[in-house]
């Protein structure tokens, strides 16, 4: 059986993919392979915009929920698990949809990058620690520009944490000989890739309604619940767009209009650097998100 999605919908955050493909799931057979980092956490809900218990129950969704918060997760494992994902929606005679808007896990799948665990490797990461100290962070963010310009563009470059693990891969990675064993075999999987496009006035507008509804829907409750079962600050998923600003509410940093409005801006921010990514690291349709109907007939199409 096939391992290759036959549809992927992608997008900045707040364009619509969910919505698209729900739409799509009327018409068809299908099942979602999500392809978010964030949603991948349990207990993450609120602040990742899971799709609602009624929506998954709707529609089979994979790859939601399938590590702790304090738990390491890769394109390489992202890509393994997607793989058997579809192989096994493919045997139930329904059609995989990829639906996400991590595009380095979208192009890990696809076969567009090379692949493989990078374990931590301490002398990089001191020399790099160093770095930071006495250069800054702008210093590894261009380091990390020139080495490998997709990775660089795919996170977020304000987050040192961030920076420091994807430079230290990018750098033990670049040091390796290129072979085959180092990609999956399939590289030229035939996948009809979608892009949602939206007005970026009306993308700002969705984005600020998205987190009023986090807010009121209680993302400070799940970011104190998160803490109180042990999950610290400086964890990855913790220092999540959303996360981090709740924290720092609950700690006293921020107030409640405030918290909210620095996630907005960094939701914002995330979302142009999803926009880039994708124009200039996937070959993507662009499809109009206004209407949902005329995109889901184009999908069908």
């Amino acid at each position: 059986m096939s391992s290759s999605p036959q549809i992927v919908i992608c997008g900045p955050t707040a364009s619509g993919k969910s919505s698209a493909a729900l739409r799509l799931a009327e018409h068809l057979p299908v099942e979602i392979v999500s392809a978010d980092s964030r949603q991948i956490y349990r207990g993450m809900d609120v602040g990742t915009a899971k799709p609602t218990t009624q929506e998954r129950d709707a529609v089979p969704h994979h790859l939601i929920d399938v590590i702790d918060p304090d738990e390491t997760f890769s394109a390489f494992r992202f890509a393994k698990m997607a793989r058997k994902a579809i192989s096994s929606i493919h045997t139930r005679g329904n059609t995989p949809i990829l639906v996400g808007g991590t595009g380095f896990y979208i192009k890990a799948l696809l076969g567009g990058l090379p692949l493989g665990e990078t374990p931590p490797d301490p002398q990089v990461r001191a020399r790099l620690l160093a770095q930071l100290e006495t250069q800054g962070l702008y210093a590894l963010v261009e380091q990390l520009r020139t080495i490998d310009p997709s990775r660089a563009a795919s996170i977020d470059a304000q987050n040192p944490r961030r920076v420091l693990r994807a430079l230290e891969i990018a750098i033990v990675q670049s040091k390796k000989v290129k072979n085959q064993d180092t990609r999956f075999n399939q590289t030229n999987l035939q996948a009809h890739v979608f892009g949602l496009s939206v007005e970026p006035q009306i993308l700002r507008d969705r984005i600020s309604a998205r987190v009023v509804h986090m807010y009121a829907g209680g993302l400070l409750e799940e970011a104190a619940s998160l803490r109180k079962s042990g999950y610290d600050n400086d964890l990855t998923s913790m220092s999540g767009i959303g996360y981090r600003e709740a924290l720092a509410c609950l700690d006293g940093k921020l107030s409640y209009d405030e918290a909210s409005e620095q996630t907005a801006t960094r939701t914002r921010q995330y979302a142009r650097r999803q926009r880039t990514w994708f124009r200039h690291q996937l070959s993507v349709q662009w499809l109009p998100a206004k209407d949902l109907n005329e995109t889901a007939k184009c999908l069908i199409e």
